[in-house]
């Protein structure tokens, strides 16, 4: 059989296709054999940059951009191509040496130098940062993504439910009443919570050769320093160099990694079946959805199915990453090869997270609260009011006031009529009888519509990105605020400088909003918030982000160029105007200084 959606072994690549697809750019064979190309191109380029390595000379900007070619247009016939090296090689990264060879020799003046492709490389030094290297897109680009939006999600449900009050259960009992915005605010900000955990994993890299001590690179060159040079390489690549390795990068990172990813889904799939449950109780109802079918036999039925859908498979996904934490981080003496066939099983754990993500929005997505519902099951609880009036009895000194309420309340149902009877025969002040007589079940719910309020409240990140990665996102923001709203001209906009700054991406509840760029000359620039998320600070935060990685790095200078409306908000971020007014793509700009 041909391989398509109906004769894939794996419902990833079949039933979940649609759901999955935009996984394959990160973690596809196709995805790992390009990254594997990126590093033996990224470490020629380097090596040519070394004045140590004097064999090995120097390359113009025109040619680096060559180089960069090779992985920058990698193509599904370039990969065919790797594949058929495999073929007679036998051996997945030797096969992408040789392609890369071929590559630099095509490029004039490199044939002579095409043996510094893989120089002093084990095949390991290319697979970890590769891998490394896909990590850290599936992160941006396939996690933190949708488990921000998630947490979003579930935090404006939230937020619109503040103040509708619900029985809460306690070990399935009825107990002091909540609302429904507080119960779903607890999980927004739990989820929040992991991904923090998991954005704040460092990926690390090592290139260090065979056993992890430099010895073919120092009998090579033994006046270079490797450990500094291989700590610049990786670091370069914007991961975190690990200097103690054997053969292998030992991994811990990837554990660390998945367990952040596990919690994440623990924490949904809790939710899931929480709500699955509040639908049996009846306090949501499901919206219907034209054409569904709910049950073969049953008409009437409209099944959480979504949230079926993304228990299952949280329950697969974190199955799959809690082998590839136990099993990665061991390796046999300096080296065993068992971590390479459990490495590629990284797609199909994050595909049953894509997939589990994706129901459980659209789950939400379909809910309805059931207020009358919830008020009725409040109004059949009063007995749950036998938490405050003993609280109160105890202020006043009352002797053994749980268990004389204990007495009075344990086992029964009370009523309105049967709790102001009890509170008729208890030791009260007036104001504190008239207090508790004015309270119901559904009036009893503390600081809960408060603290959902503020538990809802976006959430706005800044984070440093590759532009490799997240270019896509990045041209969206500036093409919507630059050209079509200030009418940039386009060849102006797009100046070619892009590939190689700093950039830096704000996100609201994992919504991408704005954007800044940090030039190698100190010029922080491409300042861009989108129209509805003005008016937050966001703009504040990207320039605080871009300003102190600025003062971390080396540059002259840090400056920009502010469009003159702007020069008071910049002024009160310590920048000083300096010279004259001057007008840029139509628009009277301002330099400024940052004191």
């Amino acid at each position: 059989m041909n391989l398509e959606p109906l004769t894939a072994v794996s419902p990833l690549d079949g039933r979940y296709r649609s759901r999955v697809a935009h996984l394959a750019e990160h973690v596809s064979e196709f995805a790992l054999i390009r990254y594997r190309v990126r590093v033996e191109v990224e470490w020629f380029v380097f090596l040519a940059g070394l004045d140590e390595v004097a064999e090995l000379p120097p390359v113009d900007a025109a040619t680096q951009e060559q180089l960069h070619a090779i992985w920058r247009d990698f193509s599904r016939q370039d990969a065919a191509a790797v594949r058929a090296i495999e073929a007679r090689t036998n051996h997945d990264v030797k096969a992408v040496e040789y392609f890369v060879k071929d590559k630099v020799a095509s490029i004039r003046g490199l044939a002579p130098h095409i043996e510094f492709v893989h120089f002093a490389c084990t095949s390991e030094d290319i697979n970890n940062l590769a891998y490394a290297l896909m990590l850290s897109a599936v992160r941006e680009q396939a996690l933190l993504r949708p488990m921000r939006e998630l947490a979003g999600t579930i935090g404006q449900l939230g937020e619109s439910l503040a103040d509708v009050p619900m029985l809460a259960r306690t070990h399935g009992q009825a107990a002091s009443p909540t609302t429904v915005g507080k119960e779903l605010a607890n999980v927004a900000a739990r989820l929040r919570g992991h991904i923090g955990k998991l954005a704040d994993v460092a990926l690390c890299a090592k290139m260090n050769g065979a056993v992890g001590n430099y010895n073919a690179h120092l009998v090579a060159f033994p006046e270079v320093d490797w450990p500094a040079r291989a700590r610049e390489f990786v670091e370069g690549l914007a991961l975190a160099f690990n200097p103690y390795t054997t053969q292998i990068e030992p991994h811990d990172y990837i554990a660390e990694f998945c367990h952040a990813v596990m919690r994440f889904n623990q924490t949904l799939l809790d939710f899931d079946r929480d709500i699955w449950g509040y639908i049996a109780l009846g306090y949501f109802r499901q919206r219907k959805v034209e054409g569904e079918t709910g049950s073969s036999t049953m008409p009437h039925k409209v099944n959480p199915i979504d949230f079926e859908n993304s228990e299952g498979n949280l329950g697969i996904a974190n199955a799959l990453l809690g082998h590839l934490a136990d099993k990665l981080p061991v390796s046999r003496w300096q080296r065993d090869l068992s971590d390479s066939t459990v490495l590629r099983s990284i797609g199909p754990a994050f595909g049953h997270c894509a997939v589990a993500y994706a129901s459980a929005e659209r789950g939400i997505g379909k809910l309805e609260v059931d207020t009358e519902r919830l008020a009725a099951d409040l109004d059949q609880s009063w007995e749950v009011l036998s938490e405050a009036v003993q609280t109160v009895l105890r202020a006043l000194g009352g002797k053994e006031p749980y268990e004389a309420l204990k007495a009075l309340t344990r086992g029964r149902r009370l009523d309105r009529e049967v709790y102001l009877g009890l509170l008729a025969g208890l030791d009260l002040t007036e104001q504190q009888r008239e207090r508790l007589a004015a309270l119901t079940p559904a009036t009893y719910i503390g600081a809960a519509e408060r603290l959902a309020r503020q538990a809802a409240a976006p959430q706005v990140v800044v984070r440093e990105v590759a532009w490799s990665d997240c270019a896509k996102i990045l041209r969206a923001i500036r093409e919507e605020v630059f050209i079509r709203e200030q009418d940039v001209p386009v060849e102006e906009e797009w100046d070619g400088r892009d590939d190689d700054s700093r950039h830096f991406l704000a996100e609201s509840d994992g919504r991408p909003v704005g954007t800044a760029r940090l030039l190698a000359s100190g010029q922080i620039g491409r300042m861009a918030v989108q129209q509805p998320a003005r008016g937050r600070g966001i703009g504040r935060l990207l320039l605080d982000a871009a300003v102190k990685a600025a003062r971390q790095g080396d540059y002259p200078e840090i400056f920009l160029e502010a469009q003159t409306h702007a020069v008071e908000f910049y002024r009160k971020a310590g920048f000083r105007p300096e010279g004259p007014t001057f007008m840029e793509a139509g628009i009277p700009h301002q330099r400024m200084t940052l004191d």
